[in-house]
C-alpha cells in the first residue's frame, strides 16, 4: 500500500479552497492532470522542485492524488474535479486575482510565507521554532515579564519557576485550543465517529511531525508580545522611562497582541489549511479565552 492509499475519498470545501491558493500544490495538479499519470522523477523535473518539497506536498494531497500499481501518480476522483476547475476558462472567476495593493495589504497582516519555509522545510522548523523561544525567553527575563497566553505582566522579582510553568501553559494551551477551534470552525469533524475515523488514518509519526511545526509557528507568532519586555529593558539599561506612561504601555500592548492575532491567524491557515476568515476566527478565539482565562485565574496589575 502506498503512502497516498487508505485516505478519506472527499475533502472539505476549507481544504480544497486552500488547496487552490498554494501555487506549488496548484501546480502539481496541474502537472498530475496534464499527464494523466507521471512518475515521481518526472514531476520533479517537469517542476522543477526539490525532492523533499514534492513529497511533502504530496502527502498533503493524498486525498487528491493517489499512486497507480506501477507507482506513478495519477488524481483521484475529488483531484480530477479540482484538475477541472483549474483548466476551466472561467478559472479567472472562481479565484479572482488579486490586485498589486491588495497582495501587499494581504502578505503584511496576513504574512502565510512567513510560515511557508516551516512548513516546507523540517531543518528549518526545527531551528526557527526554538530560536524564537530562546529570544522570547531572553527578552522577557531581561525585561522581567511573564507571558501567559496573549497576556504579558510584570514579575518583579522574577519566579523562574512560575515564569516556566506560565510559558509552558502558553504553549500546552496554544496547541490545544488553535488544533480544536481549527477543528470545530472547518466544520471538518461533524461528528464523533468522522473525529474517530480521522485519527484512526493519520499516522503517529506524521501526527507528531506537524505539531511541532505548528508549535514552531507559534513560537514565531509569540514573538511580537516580546514588545513590552524589550522596551522595558531598555528603559532599565539606559534609564529611559517609555513605559512610564500608562497609555502608551496599554497601546504597546494591544499592538504586540494584534500583531502575534495576524501572525497566530496566518500560522494556522497554512497550518490546518483553511481560508483566513476561518483561521482569523481561530486566532481570536484564543485571544478571547486567554483574556478570560487570566481574567479568572491571574493577580490583575
Amino acid at each position: 500500500m502506498s503512502d497516498f492509499e487508505g485516505q478519506p475519498s472527499k475533502m472539505s470545501d476549507e481544504e480544497l479552497l486552500w488547496l487552490v491558493r498554494h501555487k506549488v500544490r496548484k501546480a502539481i495538479i496541474l502537472a498530475v492532470g496534464e499527464e494523466g499519470r507521471i512518475g515521481a522523477t518526472a514531476l520533479k523535473q517537469k517542476l522543477g522542485i526539490s525532492t523533499g518539497s514534492l513529497y511533502y506536498n504530496l502527502r498533503q494531497m493524498s486525498q487528491l492524488i493517489t499512486q497507480d500499481d506501477k507507482k506513478n501518480y495519477i488524481l483521484t476522483e475529488d483531484g480530477l474535479r479540482i484538475y477541472r476547475v483549474l483548466t476551466a476558462k472561467n478559472d479567472s472567476e472562481a479565484a479572482p486575482k488579486l490586485s498589486k495593493t491588495a497582495e501587499l495589504v494581504s502578505s503584511v497582516f496576513f504574512p502565510m510565507w512567513l510560515f511557508s519555509p516551516i512548513y516546507e522545510s523540517r531543518v528549518v522548523a526545527s531551528v526557527l521554532g526554538p530560536l524564537s523561544l530562546f529570544v522570547l525567553v531572553f527578552v522577557a527575563l531581561a525585561g522581567r515579564h511573564e507571558l501567559f497566553m496573549l497576556n504579558i505582566r510584570q514579575a518583579v522579582p522574577v519566579n523562574h519557576f512560575s515564569f516556566a510553568l506560565s510559558l509552558g501553559f502558553t504553549y500546552l494551551s496554544g496547541f490545544l485550543v488553535l488544533t480544536f477551534f481549527s477543528y470545530l470552525f472547518s466544520g471538518r469533524f461533524r461528528s464523533a465517529s468522522s473525529a474517530l475515523r480521522q485519527i484512526q488514518n493519520s499516522r503517529v509519526r506524521t501526527a507528531l511531525v506537524e505539531a511541532g511545526k505548528l508549535l514552531s509557528s507559534f513560537s514565531v507568532a509569540l514573538l511580537p508580545m516580546g514588545l513590552v519586555p524589550g522596551l522595558s529593558m531598555v528603559d532599565r539599561v539606559f534609564q529611559t522611562s517609555i513605559l512610564s506612561n500608562i497609555f502608551v504601555r496599554d497601546t504597546l500592548v494591544v499592538l504586540s497582541q494584534t500583531m502575534s492575532i495576524f501572525l497566530i491567524s496566518a500560522a494556522v491557515a497554512y497550518a490546518k489549511k483553511m481560508r483566513w476568515q476561518t483561521s482569523m476566527g481561530v486566532a481570536l478565539a484564543y485571544f478571547y479565552l486567554s483574556h478570560l482565562i487570566s481574567y479568572v485565574s491571574l493577580p490583575r496589575v
